[in-house]
């Protein structure tokens, strides 16, 4: 390379041999014509010139590498452990460098949430008690005789602590540019984490479940398509929209005030049939038209082909609606909630400080056999007789189910019973008219304002489409609504206040150990109150209160839809007790939960 040290004495030297050839030129050649001379002149200054430019421009050049740091001399010998820096690792690794923002943006592909709480609480039935009933005349419904004496819930059914892991959640997601085009394939997989408990089968001892919550999968889990103009279509397991379309109408989620111990629960009991996530399923998200307006669509295939939704869909290990095979004391039946396809739909309408949004969702061909037969039911147990005989003149064992009610389906029973006549006596047969569609229809309205004052409301219909005669067991028909403010008091400091409703249903299955023939008015509040601190932008802490209120035979709970501990109505009854009241861990109705908790939120 050149020193530039030396760039002057080159012009001088260069000038000074110029000026010697000019002169030789002169002493030779005096005859020469001055403009030849002047001419020679001019072109030596302008080569002179250029050369002069070149050589400023590489003393620059040089100038800039001098102001870089010196690249760090390679190590003498690598390490056992190669260290993980590229400033460590010597210049090699600086060529590297380039791939940095693609590892920054795999790593920004992970989310979640975490959120675990300590409960103190009580279920609210210490006092309660139930006299044991035999069956009635059916010709006369309200006609009951009291047998026994009066009992009491079993086991410790008054304040008790827990700790709880409440919608925590880990996943991944992001997408991929397909090639001379404007779409992308987008895919997301999350899992659910067990902080308070080892994970394993979602299974206790009032709610049984094949699901591992946390295996890879659990959770929102989808892939699709997403373009800008058209929206996104996405395949896999998800919330429904129905359920989504109000979440933020809902300050207290995950808490033991979670408004899903009301909202979109038909059973007041664990399970949120229309709250919960949906496998199997096609949806689509628009994208929000003239800043406003989007809805969502999702259709779920049953993917069943048992005649009556009693078995699990193919692909999926437990009941669709939630739980395994045996739930509602049927043995290996699908018979509390199963249901065959399922529509969901909601639009918003969102426009400054008001956000508006209405949905529907239905579940067809829902199988709810376990209303009557699981329920033991002194009323189902009256419609039916089963008779047991060897038959004298074959020897054979018979067994057949007899009735004069058009509930009964003795033809099914009797058809087991001929093949399996020895264990048909421990069977029950199914009830007609079971197997229906079940419906739900929602709006709601927040506005915001700009003091910081958020109100949310929402209205609910649900509804299942049973014949009349069939009204007597129908507890999941009600209409609902949802009340709830939330002030922010600072900018880290915020109070929530909630109230549900569920109003009376037309019937009961009468399952509640304490069931009450005559109770005409079955319904519940659940109220609700929580502060939030939060520390940044990702945790908060939070305290919360709830307390639900049952009448007559309602039996809501605190905490369903999505917390590992609720605090329902079940007592501690550990074996079955069939007595034509309930079985085991049997269900008071008028039961009273109460609770506290307090917990942290971190988001990532």
């Amino acid at each position: 390379m050149i020193s530039f040290r030396l760039a002057r004495p080159m012009l001088v030297a260069m000038a000074a041999c110029a000026v010697n050839c000019w002169a030789g030129n002169v002493l030779a050649d005096e005859a020469q014509d001055n403009a030849q001379l002047r001419e020679q002149m001019r072109i030596m200054m302008q080569q002179m010139q250029e050369m002069q430019k070149q050589i400023q421009q590489l003393k620059q050049q040089q100038q800039q590498q001098q102001q870089q740091p010196t690249a760090a001399a390679p190590p003498p010998a690598p390490a056992p452990t190669p260290p993980m820096g590229a400033a460590a690792q010597g210049p090699a690794a600086a060529k590297a460098l380039p791939a940095e923002p693609e590892f920054e943006k795999f790593v920004k592909g992970f989310f979640g949430t975490l959120d675990v709480s300590v409960d103190y609480a009580t279920k609210g039935m210490s006092e309660l008690g139930a006299y044991h009933y035999s069956p009635y005349d059916p010709a006369d419904p309200s006609y009951y005789v009291i047998t026994g004496s009066k009992v009491g819930p079993v086991g410790r059914v008054g304040w008790q602590a827990d700790l709880s892991t409440n919608k925590s959640v880990l996943g991944y997601r992001g997408s991929h540019s397909i090639p001379n085009s404007n779409v992308n394939f987008i895919y997301q997989i999350e899992v659910q984490p067990a902080i308070t408990s080892a994970p394993g089968d979602a299974t206790g001892y009032t709610q049984q479940s094949n699901i591992d919550k946390a295996s890879i999968g659990y959770g929102d889990s989808y892939i699709g398509l997403s373009e800008t103009d058209w929206g996104k279509l996405k395949f896999g397991t998800t919330y429904t929209p129905y359920k989504s379309s109000t979440d933020r109408m809902n300050p207290f989620s995950g808490m033991l005030g979670d408004y899903s111990a009301i909202m979109g629960n038909t059973g007041g009991d664990n399970r949120v049939e229309f709250g919960t996530r949906i496998e199997h399923s096609i949806w689509y998200e628009s994208p929000k038209f003239g800043g406003l307006f989007s809805f969502d669509v999702l259709f779920s295939p049953g993917q069943n082909r048992t005649p009556y939704n009693e078995g699990q869909a193919s692909g999926s290990p437990d009941c669709a609606g939630g739980n395994e095979p045996g739930s509602g004391n049927l043995p290996l039946a699908c018979a509390d909630g199963a249901f065959d396809n399922a529509w969901s739909f909601d639009v918003k309408l969102e426009h400054g400080p008001i956000y508006w949004t209405a949905a529907y969702e239905i579940h067809q061909s829902v199988n709810r056999s376990s209303d009557g037969i699981g329920s033991n039911s002194p009323y189902y147990n009256s419609l039916y007789s089963i008779n047991s005989f060897v038959n004298p003149a074959t020897g054979a064992y018979t067994t057949t189910c007899t009735t004069s009610s058009p509930l009964i389906d003795c033809a099914d029973f009797n058809t087991f019973a001929a093949e399996y006549p020895y264990a048909a006596p421990a069977g029950s047969p199914g009830l007609n008219y079971d197997v229906v569609n079940e419906t739900a229809f929602k709006t709601g309205l927040q506005y915001t304002f700009d003091f910081g004052l958020a109100l949310s409301g929402i209205y609910e219909m649900m509804k299942r489409d049973v014949p009349n005669f069939m009204e007597w067991q129908n507890e999941r028909q009600r209409n609902g609504f949802w009340f709830a403010a939330t002030q922010d008091f600072t900018v880290q400091d915020n109070f929530s206040v909630g109230w549900a409703h569920a109003g009376r249903t037309p019937g009961d299955p009468a399952g509640q150990h304490d069931y009450d023939p005559l109770s005409l008015d079955d319904h519940a509040n659940m109220y609700t109150a929580a502060w939030k601190h939060r520390f940044d932008k990702n945790l908060y802490w939070y305290l919360n209160v709830a307390d639900t209120v049952n009448h007559g035979n309602a039996h809501y709970d605190l905490g369903a839809g999505g917390r590992s501990v609720t605090v329902d109505c079940h007592d501690g009854t550990t074996q079955a007790f069939i007595d034509y009241s309930s079985a085991g861990p049997t269900t008071w109705g008028g039961c009273h939960p109460l609770g506290f908790s307090t917990g942290l939120h971190y988001t990532f």
